[in-house]
Formats: C-alpha cells, sequence, structure tokens
C-alpha cells in the first residue's frame, strides 16, 4: 500500500470523524508528515482570555498576601 494512498485514506476517515465536533477545521498534513487538526480560532481565543484572566487573578491574591516575614526570629 502506497504512503500517499494511505494518507489520503486516513485524512477522509478523520474528516468524517469531524464532521460530528463542530469546533475542529479541516485536518491537514504538515510539511513533517504529521497530520494536524486545528481547533476553532474563536475557541483557541477564549481559553487564552479565560487562562490570562486566571493568571491575573493569581498574581493579585499572591500579592495580596503583604510582605513576607522572615522565619527566624529576633529577641
Amino acid at each position: 500500500m502506497k504512503t500517499d494512498d494511505q494518507e489520503e485514506r486516513l485524512l477522509e476517515a478523520l474528516r468524517t470523524v469531524l464532521k460530528e465536533f463542530g469546533n475542529y477545521g479541516e485536518p491537514r498534513v504538515r510539511g513533517d508528515g504529521d497530520i494536524q487538526v486545528p481547533l476553532d480560532i474563536d475557541l483557541k481565543k477564549a481559553r487564552a482570555r479565560q487562562s490570562n484572566l486566571a493568571d491575573a487573578f493569581s498574581r493579585m491574591m499572591s500579592e495580596d498576601l503583604g510582605p513576607k516575614r522572615s522565619s527566624t526570629w529576633i529577641k
């Protein structure tokens, strides 16, 4: 079986499966032979916004703890 034939059959099978999943784009073969199935661009942006918001809250909360106290006691 030829590699090109196998690749085309795999892509066709992926297209069939991806019809059930609207959040993903058309599969494509990269230059190195890997197959990439991209996530919808709007979902990527939404995930990035959520991640950025979570990072901002995390930084805010860690800064809100106040100055770090020394673990040594001085009398």
